[in-house]
């Protein structure tokens, strides 16, 4: 049995988060292939105490490895490993199809064992899902707002260098360039169109129900992190504390009482922190909060292990 995997864009910020964990896995340096493009080709990156070398994804044999993790789009990549047999895992394909999402080992996921590719939920979605769906289980949710506050990295390392150079210029009275982005993101703050696939799988993960959920995704010039403010409306009335004590039971989050931010409390972490989590005023059934997170670690990273992790063990 072929055990070996791949990672293709090895040097991205993604795939950073996804290093940083998937020891946890039990996955050897000597059953791992770092994949780049040709100019990190050679690169060494750290790996569960080793180094290892960067190989060229546009030559890389895919035949050799049981599993690739893509962690950034590339239809090229997508297409030769698809062809050279190798089970594609990503949350950057378009393919139709259920997203799958693990927030533990524990949960078992539907997987057909004839399947070539798996599509993954996206970082945010990743975020979102365990409080969600632990609320949906108290008692279901008949309302959903969530404003999405989307950091630079949500772009990759290009998205994070234009901000760098954005402010820089800015700073020292020079012209601004906006490349990877529609318009300037320094010192500024703009909306991006909604991502549909986002809301389309909140009501696969959330099951039958009657609204659709309400979402804004808001781009800020911020490096890395991810925040969320979420308003819902349960279906009959509940009791706060009830609704504290099931999210306090969930692994790898904190429930603060002041106020938390991606980099202050979350920033290179595999948890994730709620604060002004409270009720309005004389409404029993509804619940808001301030989400904060590192989404390439406590979201994307989290999610690729646990699914590797579970194939590995019952699926490959």
């Amino acid at each position: 049995m072929n055990h070996r995997i791949a990672i293709s864009h090895a040097g991205g910020i993604a795939a950073e988060a996804i290093l940083e964990k998937l020891p946890e896995s039990g996955i050897e340096p000597d059953s791992l292939f770092l994949l780049d493009r040709e100019a990190n080709a050679g690169k060494r990156l750290a790996f569960a105490g080793s180094r290892l070398a960067v190989l060229d994804q546009q030559k890389f044999d895919y035949s050799s490895c049981a599993l690739l993790l893509m962690p950034e789009a590339d239809a090229e990549i997508e297409s030769t490993a698809l062809d050279q047999g190798c089970l594609l895992l990503s949350h950057a394909i378009e393919r139709d199809g259920p997203a799958v999402f693990m927030a533990d080992a524990a949960m078992q996921p539907q997987i057909a064992y004839s399947a070539t590719s798996l599509r993954l939920a996206g970082a945010e979605l990743c975020c979102l899902l365990p409080v969600l769906l632990q609320l949906n289980r108290l008692c279901p949710i008949a309302q959903l707002n969530i404003s999405l506050m989307r950091s630079a990295e949500f772009r990759g390392r290009p998205g994070v260098d234009e901000l760098a150079s954005q402010t820089i210029s800015l700073l020292n009275a020079r012209e601004v360039r906006a490349v990877v982005f529609p318009q300037q993101l320094a010192f500024n703050i703009f909306p991006e169109a909604v991502d549909n696939r986002i809301i389309d799988d909140l009501l696969q993960f959330l099951g039958p129900i009657s609204y659709s959920p309400m979402l804004q995704t808001i781009n800020v010039p911020v490096f890395h992190g991810f925040a969320a403010a979420v308003q819902l409306r349960f279906e009959s009335e509940i009791v706060f504390e009830d609704c504290r004590k099931q999210l306090s039971a969930l692994d790898n989050l904190l429930i603060q009482e002041g106020s938390a931010g991606p980099i202050s409390d979350c920033n290179q972490s595999f948890s994730c922190v709620l604060s002004h989590l409270g009720q309005a005023p004389n409404q029993a059934s509804s619940l808001q909060f301030w989400m904060t997170a590192d989404p390439m670690r406590y979201g994307l990273a989290n999610n690729f292990v646990n699914v590797t992790e579970f194939l590995l063990k019952s699926f490959l």
